[in-house]
């Protein structure tokens, strides 16, 4: 179960409270009032607020949906975006896929001059393209989703598994972008 709120001033940031069927159950979250709800997350993360208030936006408790259609288009309609898959939030590509099918589309209309071509066309380019990112999502949504199994893992384990969750980030790619905290995985792991 997931929560988000938004915040629309650049000194707030978006805080997501995420928590496995049987928190939320016997948190009592599915029976609160959204001023209730917010007020027991503010005193859960009172240390990280720091006396800053966590305000609402009368967003709702909800489960993620995987979407996914088999068929992109019917006739001269198209689906494209959200419509057509969603992607978990944790990548953050759900925006990105939904521009670069619009491009696609349009390219694809502008090269073949036909409704049926376009969409063709279409989708042979971009289906590989959209299977791969919509598998890593949902590779981080199922780590999500077993999020309660990590939280005894130590640190650097946890932060490897969260760093790796998707399979987007290989190990060369990590050893790149941040060598320091690899080298004390590696040492940490050896000690073990």
């Amino acid at each position: 179960m997931s929560r988000t709120r938004i915040a629309s001033a650049h000194e707030r940031s978006t805080f997501i409270v995420e928590c496995d069927l049987g928190t939320w159950h016997q948190a009592g979250f599915g029976t609160m009032s959204d001023e209730h709800s917010r007020a027991y997350c503010a005193r859960i993360f009172a240390d990280d607020l720091r006396g800053h208030e966590l305000r609402s936006n009368k967003s709702a408790w909800g489960s993620f949906n995987v979407l996914s259609n088999q068929r992109w288009s019917h006739r001269n309609v198209v689906l494209v975006g959200d419509a057509l898959r969603s992607v978990h939030f944790s990548i953050g590509s759900g925006t990105r896929l939904a521009l670069e099918d619009a491009i696609a589309l349009h390219r694809a209309v502008e090269a073949t001059g036909t409704a049926g071509g376009a969409l063709e066309t279409f989708e042979r380019m971009r289906r590989p393209i959209v299977e791969k990112i919509a598998a890593a999502a949902a590779r981080s949504y199922e780590w999500y989703e077993h999020f309660h199994e990590r939280m005894t893992l130590p640190p650097l384990e946890f932060a490897m598994s969260y760093a790796t969750r998707s399979g987007r980030i290989s190990r060369a790619q990590l050893e790149q972008v941040s060598p320091h905290f690899l080298s004390r995985y590696d040492r940490r792991a050896a000690t073990r």
